[in-house]
């Protein structure tokens, strides 16, 4: 068992306290005037003073092992010192008595390491027992959250197939009411408005089929950054008619990366959306792209009023939405894309500091396959 420390951080730790170890020093000095102050004819005494020189070297091997042991033996004993010649008779067992010193020092301070040894280990094993049983209690949930959201996008499915066929009939006659109706007619106003309706239902249930049934991502070699400037452009209009500014960041030369280019333009056009709808006039919104290690990084930066943090865990659940027309289905569908390309997509926000969407796609070399074994790994933080 080692005595001595094999590194600086016990000497750090007793300079540290040095506090403690000024009282342990003073406990040991006041002992000693004790001890000079009794007379040999008080027996009893006398030896009861003696025995307080254990408790500085049993408080000290407590606090520091076995070395701090020691050295409060070696203390003790340098204050004891000037009794060794008091009474021949007792000489043979005051030595002994020094000799005990450091055989309590010594061996406390060995009991005491290895108790705090054992009781670390203890802690360490409680603590992993306690983060395997909260990924045991995360995954349980995710496996009941996919369950459901399987239940849920069949039934979806199904029912957007079979509201297609009607929509398309209604399409077609309001159509031929339009087209034998004056411009300026009421048949003509109504019939606009019915077909911008059902222009919205049709949209709302191609929505609902993309996420009940998504297809594996096309991997293809893409330049991110042109892929984020063509998506920029589109929205365009949208970000001017609301009196928000966009711009690119692009801090390093992204390397090309192996993705399916319209499923992450339609990631970065409802991510890109949202932060454009949630910026008040005449703020900024940013689009930063860099690379971190083997992982490009997407950060959609805006100047919003913010995502309240019971919010923060739904946002990736399907038909969570705040907005009074939306579906809920935009950032279910991003995390979807992002996920099947193996990345992570991470929100970070707050009330009145703005919202950050940062999206990481792996890097990967040209006509590599995305590797199954990766798992996905989806963050929402305060």
């Amino acid at each position: 068992m080692r005595i001595l420390p094999d590194d600086s951080s016990w000497y750090e730790s007793v300079l540290g306290e040095s506090p403690r170890v000024a009282a342990l020093l003073a406990v040991v000095v006041a002992i000693a005037l004790l001890h000079s102050a009794m007379h040999e004819a008080g027996a009893i005494w006398y030896s009861l003073v003696l025995r307080l020189y254990y408790i500085p070297i049993l408080i000290s091997a407590y606090w520091y092992g076995a070395f701090g042991g020691v050295l409060a033996a070696i203390a003790s004993s340098v204050a004891y010192a000037p009794h060794l010649r008091e009474s021949p008779t007792l000489e043979a067992g005051r030595y002994a008595e020094i000799v005990f010193f450091h055989v309590i020092g010594l061996t406390v301070g060995l009991l005491a390491t290895a108790q705090r040894a054992v009781t670390g280990r203890y802690q360490r094993a409680v603590a992993t027992l306690e983060r395997a049983n909260q990924e045991l209690r995360d995954s349980y949930e995710q496996l009941q959250r996919a369950d459901r959201l399987k239940t849920l996008g069949e039934v979806a499915a199904g029912l957007a197939h079979e509201i297609r066929h009607p929509l398309a009939s209604i399409r077609g006659a309001l159509e031929i009411i339009d087209a034998r109706s004056t411009p300026d007619s009421p048949e003509a106003e109504f019939s606009r408005l019915a077909m911008t309706e059902v222009q919205r239902l049709d949209s709302l249930v191609w929505e609902f089929l993309r996420y009940a049934r998504p297809h594996q991502p096309d991997l293809r070699p893409t330049s991110l950054h042109d892929l984020t400037v063509r998506v920029t452009t589109l929205l365009g209009a949208e970000a001017e008619g609301r009196s928000v500014a966009l711009r690119v960041e692009c801090s390093d030369a992204l390397p090309m990366v192996s993705l399916d280019a319209l499923q992450m333009e339609q990631v970065l056009l409802n991510v890109l959306l949202n932060a454009i709808q949630a910026s008040p006039p005449g703020s900024l919104v940013r689009i930063c792209q860099r690379l971190n290690r083997q992982e490009a990084i997407i950060e959609v930066i805006d100047e919003g009023p913010g995502i309240p943090s019971e919010h923060l865990p739904r946002l990736f659940s399907p038909f969570f939405t705040t907005k009074e027309k939306g579906t809920g289905l935009g950032l279910a569908i991003a995390q979807r894309i992002v996920l099947a390309h193996h990345g992570r997509i991470d929100v970070t926000s707050g009330p009145g500091r703005g919202t950050n969407v940062r999206i990481g796609l792996p890097v990967r070399q040209p006509g590599t396959e995305t590797p199954e074994s990766v798992e996905p790994r989806v963050e929402a933080r305060v």
